[in-house]
């Protein structure tokens, strides 16, 4: 369950004494006590300027994704108002810089000294402080040897793509292992749904997969600028592997290059969110990436995921490193800003980690989350890999949630606008796992992250006797899709064969037998004032047995210039109705529209 996180900043870092070194060398959170005239226990009313301010910022579809989870009245909280300038202020007249600042938190984070952290500590604005972990720079490919795959010709393993509309390429085995080319002949490829994706970096605009991508906004958390690519004279100079996790990772989940690599929701748009700074060893990156979460937010995202694991810290800050009894679901600042992302509407994913099978469970954060989807790799086989970290977490709760493929996964190379190559590693299950999420939105958009999270897991392999080795295991796409019901093609497919007659194709898909009676479009030609219906023909299936597949359906004696307004409906044999657009049936306002 979700949980409400108006005692965010009260439950934040790991305990104990962790002492700074007369340098400013040591990371803190400085917490304030309130937010000038609005306090933690407040509710933010309707009427208040706070409020209105606030929906003000937020970007229509973050509104629309709020009110699937939050009541119409309470879409605002105490999280959401900005810091308090004077508190800021009050930190920067002890000479002190301010790295991060974050709403959810209500606090700044700096280097500080010992001799500085005790002049802060006296600040009246300040309720707590505490001392900042770090990310442990861990090789992003696998830790561990791939198993046989490394000695053989990758070819061997690609079986014939013959019977799909799209060509993968050396895509296809990541794909048809969960049954994503299903998804695609349906006419489903994300459209409509913002994903957020945090990483190293992105050279998307030049590669050939990658370039042609819908990329809604970007932003460079380690620089604080605009572009997440390579650039020269910046203050974190990009050494040479910057920016290849982030294009790989980007690849399995949204590439599109037909014969050679296509992700599941190649279709979606995309917010890109550098956090990772690979050649640092300080601790910026889980500041980068709490910034990010509440940056993405408020542009609308509906989904978060990251391949970034934050565990073990290394000098100097090896006091600061996570323990197994932090990974609680409550303790680190990834997992609690993912919890808040969950809390506001948002699906978030994250790795679970390259730290083998351990007896104490090699599990890290962000992963620990219970509303965060934790995704596991497996081979090409649906075997665990041998490098997959393991719960349960600290509190007793099952991970991983989910598993996709993480072994000899298919990705763009930041390095050639035309190259690829083979990687390992849970970080490319996640974004495959997020892609298919963004499917499944795209043609259920009314589902909360709880409802997909439900549906990944209760139609994954292992659902009956999930596990802290695969947790309900390897995840099936299109019955996840179906899980909440019927579903038909993103779009339907309009085409005007004269000057009076309109030929109308959609797919359609349940998990029950279709009434092939009862599909239909309904159409208006005098602006939703009356419909007239049409059934729609049964053209070719997937072989379900269940008469999913495409409709076909002729409207004639349209009148010249008629605005169009339709909709479709359809029900199957287990007593479930299906409206297209959701909400459509005779409501104007959520109908398709058509000039003829």
């Amino acid at each position: 369950m979700i949980k409400k996180l108006y005692l965010f900043v009260l439950i934040l870092f790991v305990g104990g004494a962790v002492y700074a070194q007369e340098t400013a060398d040591t990371k803190y959170w400085i917490i304030f006590k309130d937010k000038g005239v609005y306090f933690q226990q407040d509710k933010i009313t309707p009427e208040s300027i706070a409020y209105k301010s606030t929906m003000e910022r937020l970007s229509k579809h973050a509104i629309q994704r709020r009110l699937k989870v939050l009541p119409a009245d309470n879409l605002v909280d105490f999280g959401d108002l900005p810091l308090y300038e004077l508190y800021m202020m009050e930190i920067k007249m002890l000479g002190i810089d301010i790295i991060a600042k974050s709403r959810w938190l209500n606090g700044v984070s700096a280097y500080l000294s010992t001799e500085q952290a005790a002049k802060v500590e006296k600040l009246d604005c300040v309720s707590q402080m505490k001392v900042v972990n770090k990310l442990f720079k861990q090789n992003f490919v696998s830790l561990a040897p791939v198993e046989n795959y490394e000695h053989y010709d990758n070819q061997i393993f690609h079986f014939k793509d013959k019977h799909n509309i799209l060509n993968y390429g050396n895509s296809f085995n990541q794909m048809n292992q969960i049954d994503v080319p299903k998804v695609h002949d349906l006419g489903i490829t994300g459209k409509g749904v913002v994903v957020a994706s945090f990483d190293d970096g992105f050279e998307w605009r030049n590669h050939e997969a990658l370039k042609d991508l819908k990329i809604s906004d970007e932003y460079d958390f380690v620089n604080n600028d605009g572009n997440t690519f390579s650039e020269p004279n910046q203050k974190y100079e990009d050494a040479n592997e910057q920016g290849w996790h982030g294009t790989a990772t980007l690849s399995t989940m949204a590439g599109f290059k037909t014969g050679k690599l296509i992700g599941p929701a190649f279709n979606s748009d995309f917010l890109l969110a550098k956090t990772e700074y690979v050649s640092s060893e300080t601790p910026m990156e889980e500041d980068d990436w709490l910034q990010a979460a509440e940056w993405v937010e408020l542009k609308g995202a509906d989904i978060i995921t990251s391949s970034l694991v934050y565990k073990e810290f290394d000098k100097p800050y090896i006091a600061n490193s996570y323990k197994y009894e932090n990974f609680d679901g409550k303790t680190a600042i990834t997992t609690l800003a993912g919890e808040r992302a969950a809390y506001l509407g948002i699906v978030v994913l994250n790795a679970m980690g390259n730290y083998t099978q351990t007896a104490i469970p090699s599990l890290g954060s962000a992963a620990d989350g219970d509303s965060i989807i934790s995704v596991g790799a497996v081979t090409f086989d649906g075997g665990i890999a041998n490098f997959s970290s393991n719960g349960p977490t600290s509190d007793g709760r099952t991970k991983p949630d989910v598993c996709a493929m993480g072994v000899n996964v298919y990705v763009a190379s930041k390095y050639n606008s035309g190259r690829y190559e083979y990687s390992n590693g849970t970080s490319f299950s996640t974004p495959i796992t997020a892609g298919v999420c963004a499917l499944i939105l795209s043609a259920h958009p009314e589902l909360t992250p709880m409802q997909v999270r439900e549906a990944l897991r209760m139609t994954a392999n292992n659902s009956s006797t999930p596990n802290n080795i695969m947790g309900w295991g390897l995840i099936n796409a299109y019955n996840a899709l179906l899980y909440f019901g019927m579903v038909w093609s993103n779009e339907p497919a309009i085409k005007k064969e004269d000057s009076r007659t309109l030929s109308v194709s959609i797919s359609l898909a349940s998990k029950y037998l279709i009434d092939g009676n009862s599909v239909k479009i309904y159409y208006s030609t005098d602006n939703g004032i009356s419909f007239a219906e049409k059934n729609l023909a049964y053209v070719e299936g997937n072989d379900d047995g269940n008469k999913s597949g495409l409709y076909n359906g002729i409207i004639a004696d349209i009148p010249p210039e008629a605005n169009i307004v339709y909709y479709f409906y359809a029900k199957n044999f287990n007593g479930e109705e299906s409206y297209y657009p959701l909400n459509a049936n005779k409501k104007t306002d959520y109908c398709f529209t058509y000039k003829f």
